[in-house]
């Protein structure tokens, strides 16, 4: 049984070391739970979330990049840039997630060469983000992307990215 992890004035189960701890538990519901408790903490939860990105365990790197995609602080910007080389492909598909939730346009460069990864969901994920972000660079990428890309699935996602990207006939 898991117990959730509420705000509240004074409630100790947001101290930043517990919540920490719980990243590294077994059960995914835990996990899930304290990435959230993390998000609730706030801008003094992005130091320990930044550096998270480097453990071993892929999950608590996942957990972390997707905490500092929630908390959209722009300290994140780098850490996550560099989560996109990760060799965990369900780390690369949340660095770009959240990268998309910082809305930096100097992430669309990057993003946009994203289409290239061999894993469908990181491709999704970058491409949701360069719609996200929008702007003529990102519909350009977006579109380069969808010259190259065979698999279904993602190429409906980056016509719906281009739509978001503000791009007039989708595609």
């Amino acid at each position: 049984m898991t117990h959730s992890i509420s705000p509240g004035p004074g409630d100790d189960r947001l101290d930043l070391e517990t919540l920490i701890s719980r990243l590294f538990d077994p059960e995914k519901a835990v996990r899930a739970e304290a990435m959230h408790g993390l998000v609730a903490v706030g801008r003094p939860a992005v130091p320990a979330c930044i550096a998270l990105l480097t453990d071993s365990d892929w999950r608590v790197r996942y957990r972390a990049a997707e905490a500092l995609g929630l908390l959209g602080d722009g300290e994140a910007y780098a850490p996550l840039v560099a989560a996109l080389d990760d060799e965990k492909d369900h780390v690369r598909y949340m660095a770009a997630k959240g990268l998309g939730l910082l809305g930096d346009p100097r992430a669309v460069g990057l993003l946009g060469r994203m289409h290239e990864d061999e894993n469908e969901f990181v491709r999704r994920s970058a491409a949701r983000s360069l719609g996200t972000i929008g702007g003529g660079e990102a519909v350009l990428a977006l579109r380069r992307a969808l010259d190259g890309e065979t698999t279904e699935g993602v190429r409906a996602t980056i016509r719906e990215a281009l739509r978001d990207a503000g791009a007039a006939d989708g595609g």
